[in-house]
C-alpha cells in the first residue's frame, strides 16, 4: 500500500469517527449579539402604572433598553433563556445585593417572554433588561415581578453586568454591559458593550457622581 493510500484511508477512518461531530459543528446555531440604545432594538413606549397590575391608573412614558439576538447559524437554537448573571460595581467589585435573574424575551403576550424560547434560522429576536420610566427613579428590571428577597431594580448608579444566554444546543454566549443611570430624565441613560470585568474606577466610563 502506497503512502497516499495509507493517508487516504486514515482520513476515511477518521471522517467516520469524527462525522457526528463534524456535523454538529457545521450545523450548529451560532447566536450574535448585538445592542443599541436606539430604537428599533430599544424603546420608548408607555405602560401602565404601578406596573404589574391589571388595571394600572394610570400610563407612564418608559425607555427600555435591549440586547439583539440573531441566529445566524444553520440550525435553530433551542431552549434559550437570558440571565444577568452578575452585577458588578465600577471597581469590578461583585454587588452582592444581586441574585441571579432570568431576563424576559420582548415577544407577545408579556408572560411568555420568561419562557425558554426557539430561535429559528436568521430569526432575531429583542431581550429587554430594564425599563426606565418617567417620574421614577427605580428602573425596574425585566425579570419576575414576585419578590424573591432581593431587589428587582437599578437604582441610580453605575453597574456593570454580566449576561448570559443559554440554550439545550450551544454553548452558552456571554456578554459584559456597563450602565449608567442617573435617575433623573428616563430617556437619560448610557450604556456601552464593556465584556472585560472593570478592575477600577479608573476603567469607568463615566465619571462617579454620588447619588
Amino acid at each position: 500500500m502506497t503512502v497516499a493510500s495509507i493517508v487516504v484511508a486514515i482520513i476515511a477512518l477518521l471522517l467516520v469517527i469524527y462525522r457526528d461531530i463534524i456535523r454538529d459543528y457545521y450545523y450548529r446555531p451560532r447566536l450574535v449579539v448585538t445592542f443599541s440604545l436606539e430604537e428599533p432594538v430599544s424603546r420608548i413606549t408607555s405602560v401602565g402604572w404601578p406596573l404589574g397590575t391589571s388595571h394600572p391608573t394610570q400610563w407612564k412614558s418608559a425607555f427600555w433598553p435591549r440586547l439583539r439576538v440573531l441566529n445566524n447559524g444553520r440550525s435553530v437554537a433551542h431552549q434559550c433563556e437570558a440571565i444577568i448573571a452578575e452585577v458588578r460595581n465600577p471597581d469590578g467589585t461583585l454587588n452582592k445585593q444581586y441574585d441571579p435573574l432570568k431576563l424576559r424575551w420582548a415577544i407577545a403576550p408579556i408572560h411568555k417572554g420568561l419562557e425558554p424560547l426557539d430561535i429559528a434560522r436568521h430569526r432575531q429576536v429583542d431581550l429587554n433588561l430594564f425599563t426606565t420610566i418617567d417620574g421614577e427613579s427605580n428602573a425596574p428590571i425585566a425579570t419576575f415581578p414576585d419578590p424573591v428577597g432581593v431587589p428587582l431594580f437599578f437604582e441610580p448608579g453605575d453597574y456593570w453586568l454580566k449576561i448570559v444566554i443559554y440554550g439545550g444546543n450551544f454553548s452558552p454566549v456571554e456578554r459584559g454591559y456597563a450602565v449608567h443611570w442617573p435617575g433623573k430624565d428616563y430617556k437619560k441613560v448610557e450604556m456601552q458593550e464593556m465584556n472585560r470585568v472593570p478592575s477600577s474606577i479608573a476603567n469607568w466610563p463615566w465619571t462617579i457622581v454620588d447619588y
